[in-house]
Order: C-alpha cells, then sequence, then structure tokens
C-alpha cells in the first residue's frame, strides 16, 4: 500500500506542470501585449495630446488646461454631455427590460425552440452595422414603412415628423442595435437556472412578479450587469446613428469629438480633452448606476 502511495505521488509530480505562475505568466502575455499596443498606449498618447494647443495645421508641445477649461466655460458642450447621458441611460432602461423578458421567453417559454430563436435574434449581428441602421431609417423616415402603414390606415393624415431626425429617432435606433448584445448576457445567466427553482416557487404561493423579483433577478444578476454595461457603454459612445437618424437636434457628443479629428477645421488636442471628460462623466454615471442596480436587487 506504501508503495503505491509513493508511486502515485511521483506520478503527479510528473505531469504536475513546471513554472508555476511563470505558465500562467506566459499565457497572459499575448493578451496584455495586445492590450497594451491597441488600448494602453494610444490613450496614453491621447490624454498627452489632449493638453497640447493647436494652432492652424500644427499641434503645439505645451502643457497647458486651455482644453479642458474651454469645455468647462462652454455651455454646449455642457448640453452635449447631458444629452449624451440622458440618451445612454434612456436607451439602457429600454433595452434590459426588453432583453429580460426576451431571454425570459427564449429559456422558459420556448424551450428547445427558444436556441432557434435565439440564433435568428444574432443573426442579425452579422448583418452591419451601417446596414441595420439604414434599415432603420427605412423605417422611420417621413416616407417610411411606419408612417405609411398609418397613413394608409387613416390614423395619421400627414407623416409624423418626430419619427426621424431627432433624439426620439436615436434613441430607437439604439434600441433595436443594441438589444441582440444584450439578450447574449442575460440568456446566459438564465440558462443557469432551472425549472425546478421556478415550479417549487409557484408551489409555495408565490406570484410572479414576487418570483421575479426574489428568483429571477438575482441569479440573472450578472447578465443584466453586463447587458447594462453594453447598453449604456455603447450608445454613449456611439456617433454614426446620431449622426444618420438624430439630426441636428440627435447630435451627441462623439459627433464632436469625431469631428476634432476630421476635416480643416480639426483640434485633436481638444479633441482628446472632450473625450476623457466624456469618458469620466459616463464612468461615473455607469459605476453610480451599478451600484443603484445592486441595492435594488438587495432591497
Amino acid at each position: 500500500m506504501t508503495d503505491l502511495l509513493t508511486a502515485a505521488s511521483r506520478g503527479s509530480r510528473a505531469i504536475r506542470p513546471s513554472g508555476g505562475g511563470s505558465g500562467a505568466f506566459r499565457l497572459l502575455t499575448p493578451a496584455a501585449l495586445y492590450y497594451a499596443v491597441f488600448f494602453a498606449i494610444p490613450m496614453l498618447c491621447l490624454f498627452v495630446l489632449s493638453f497640447w494647443r493647436a494652432q492652424g495645421f500644427d499641434l503645439i508641445v505645451d502643457f497647458s488646461l486651455d482644453n479642458y477649461w474651454k469645455i468647462a466655460q462652454s455651455p454646449v458642450y455642457h448640453v452635449l454631455l447631458l444629452r449624451t447621458v440622458v440618451i445612454g441611460f434612456i436607451t439602457a432602461l429600454i433595452v434590459v427590460p426588453l432583453a429580460f423578458a426576451l431571454s425570459y421567453v427564449l429559456h422558459f417559454v420556448l424551450a428547445r425552440r427558444g436556441q432557434i430563436v435565439l440564433q435568428l435574434v444574432l443573426l442579425s449581428l452579422f448583418s452591419g452595422y451601417l446596414v441595420r441602421i439604414y434599415a432603420w431609417r427605412t423605417i422611420l423616415g417621413k416616407q417610411g414603412l411606419l408612417n405609411s402603414t398609418l397613413m394608409w390606415l387613416g390614423v395619421i393624415d400627414s407623416p409624423l415628423e418626430f419619427l426621424i431626425y431627432s433624439n426620439f429617432a436615436t434613441v430607437i435606433t439604439l434600441t433595436g442595435l443594441l438589444l441582440p448584445l444584450a439578450v447574449l448576457p442575460i440568456y446566459s445567466s438564465m440558462a443557469n437556472i432551472s425549472r425546478d427553482h421556478l415550479e417549487v416557487a409557484r408551489d409555495l404561493g408565490s406570484r410572479r412578479a414576487h418570483l421575479v423579483r426574489t428568483i429571477l433577478v438575482p441569479m440573472a444578476l450578472p447578465g443584466i450587469r453586463t447587458a447594462s454595461a453594453f447598453a449604456f457603454l455603447l450608445a454613449a459612445g456611439d456617433f454614426v446613428t446620431p449622426s444618420l437618424v438624430g439630426g441636428t437636434q440627435g447630435i451627441m457628443i462623439g459627433n464632436v469629438i469625431a469631428d476634432q479629428f476630421r476635416g480643416i477645421g480639426s483640434n485633436w488636442p481638444l479633441g482628446g480633452a472632450i473625450a476623457f471628460v466624456t469618458m469620466a462623466l459616463v464612468l461615473v454615471v455607469y459605476f453610480a448606476a451599478m451600484r443603484l442596480i445592486r441595492w435594488v436587487t438587495t432591497w
């Protein structure tokens, strides 16, 4: 028996990977290099650039807070920053409940057929971002599908102006674009919830609202947080959607940042400063929202 234990111990030492933590370090090195080269270093360069000055077509290397001071003094930037945060927040408030409801139907109602529907939902992600935006323009336009249908039914006499080139159009389009992304993490979290939990809760007399609040939401909370991050951060950082469906009323801070890096009147240092102010504000709102979600779900 002693010989058998000794042989087993030697065998375990023989198959144990050598190097200890160095093996894990080697595995993480490619990801760390990718992160450093394509994210950390460019962000650091942009941060340094935000303290420089633009004079004509030249960049003046000079440590100055003028760009940040210009943002603090300009009411235009304040309005755009507020609009960006509000649109991102409203989009998340619409997307996450819709994704939660859709994930519930896919997993608990449709069961195996839900896998097919889920693949159809995710199939839209393979159509191109611009293609989906133009599809929503076709639906919301003055001569679009929605207005044409309402006029054909006699509900309205003239096209609804607010359906396109407005904040409403931006929110609706962002909701349609981000909903498939939000479904993924919530559905993955719900996949770990057994039907037996729900059946036991129903047998004990739990109503549907109580069941959702005490079982579904807490167990799907990791997916809800991820979906909230996707919806809010991607909506707040988008500048293509506002430029195509938002019009002059739906301009967001991302459009201003993009304009500072292209065209004749570009100002890279100012664009970098606006980008970092926006990032700081969005992160503050995001972490505050995450704490609110945690408080609501544990209340």
